[in-house]
């Protein structure tokens, strides 16, 4: 029996055969339509597409949760299917990731698709910082082969970020923490702010969300940076250390933009560049003040600490040395640095804080390490227990290993 780790983000998907790495693959969790020839693709079939200008994204997610299960069901169609994974469901246990405080009902149609649709063998159900902190070990503490007793993971992922203290692996749900910024927030914020300085890119998600994993970066001091870009617009027309020009794909000759100077042997015209200087560094300042775009919540050192006073005080310093930053957004040179400053300006105990080497994939591998364990196989629920258990005690089951 083999064991699917499928890591369910709004974003992508992230599955494979704990068994096998090499199966590993990264699925877009979306049905694309394409501006031109009004093409639908379902996941991965985009990229099979040379129209990618203007695409129109439906996602099963709404603020973060699973609402549109007629476009997850397309897509996990295409996830199991011979093209993919080769999925045979009732050969196969699944470990599936959901969000945090996830609601009954979607956790009740999410169990009726994988049993009674699918007719998956077994499920495993977890969130995803669930994952991260079973990982948690090896990250902090290397080879010494104990496991930390305290761990806070931020989950900078693409509809929200959370922060969720755990203590011996149990989470601490008073003290978990939502902060409304994500990896598609950042993503249309620079379209609006370059669409308002430079070209109008409102409809181009595909290319602005390709310069913002490119381009974009954390300063490590605001203030500093932003006097240092004053009149700054790109760097080969101001100069500017921080300025950059991006060459834009024109999807004939190209599908992927790059930064100017990095493929010297490229020729372009002006029509093609996209000067960025502050930009680079403002838009993922909303990571930590979100009130800067209208968003009255705390940043995430913020929430990072308010998280930890929540739980009880003689945690609070086996907390702040063990922070794990994951998510799409954690990607952003420089996050990892300015949050243990941030923290640790407004704290008296060492704050430390890691990042693994990816941490798009980090709580999938976690995953798969964890299906081979004996753990793992008491969170089971096999279809057999599901029929006779029924959807709510499958739900509470799921729910004690948050």
């Amino acid at each position: 029996m083999r064991t699917l780790v499928l890591d369910n983000g709004s974003f992508a998907i992230k599955c494979g055969y704990a068994e096998d790495e090499t199966s590993a693959r990264t699925i877009p969790n979306s049905v694309t339509r394409t501006k031109r020839t009004k093409r639908m693709y379902v996941g991965d079939l985009i990229d099979s597409s040379t129209d990618l200008s203007g695409l129109y994204y439906r996602s099963p997610f709404e603020r973060g949760y699973l609402v549109h299960w007629d476009v997850q069901l397309a897509v996990w169609d295409r996830v199991f299917s011979s093209d993919v994974l080769g999925c045979t469901p009732n050969e196969t246990d699944l470990m599936l990731t959901e969000p945090i405080f996830n609601l009954h009902q979607i956790q009740r149609n999410m169990d009726e698709i994988v049993f009674e649709e699918y007719g998956f063998a077994s499920l495993v159900r977890a969130p995803t910082a669930r994952l991260v902190e079973a990982g948690a070990r090896d990250l902090i503490y290397g080879d010494e082969g104990r496991d930390p007793e305290c761990v806070l993971v931020v989950d900078a992922g693409h509809a929200f970020t959370h922060v969720v203290p755990y203590h011996m692996g149990r989470q601490i749900a008073s003290g978990v923490r939502r902060v409304d910024v994500g990896g598609r927030l950042l993503t249309n914020y620079l379209k609006e702010t370059v669409s308002f300085r430079y070209w109008d890119m409102m409809d181009e998600t595909f290319i602005m969300s390709a310069v913002k994993e490119k381009c974009c970066f954390v300063s490590e001091d605001f203030k500093r940076d932003i006097e240092a870009t004053r009149g700054c617009v790109g760097r080969r027309r101001g100069g500017n250390p921080l300025g950059l020009e991006y060459v834009l794909p024109d999807f004939s000759t190209s599908r992927q933009g790059f930064i100017q100077g990095s493929q010297p042997d490229d020729i372009v015209t002006d029509s093609q560049l996209l000067p960025l200087c502050n930009e680079r560094f403002a838009i993922p300042e909303a990571l930590f003040h979100p009130s800067d775009i209208g968003i009255e919540q705390a940043g995430i050192h913020q929430a990072v600490v308010r998280a930890v006073a929540a739980c009880p005080a003689e945690m609070h310093a086996v907390l702040l040395a063990n922070i794990i930053v994951v998510g799409g957004s954690a990607c952003l040179p420089g996050l990892r640095q300015r949050l243990q400053s941030e923290v640790q300006a407004q704290v008296s105990h060492r704050v430390r804080v890691f990042a693994p080497q990816d941490p798009v994939h980090w709580a999938w591998q976690n995953g798969c390490a964890l299906a081979t364990q004996s753990r793992a196989r008491s969170w089971q629920v096999s279809k057999a227990q599901y029929e006779e258990m029924g959807a709510h005690r499958t739900i509470a089951h799921f729910g004690s290993i948050s």
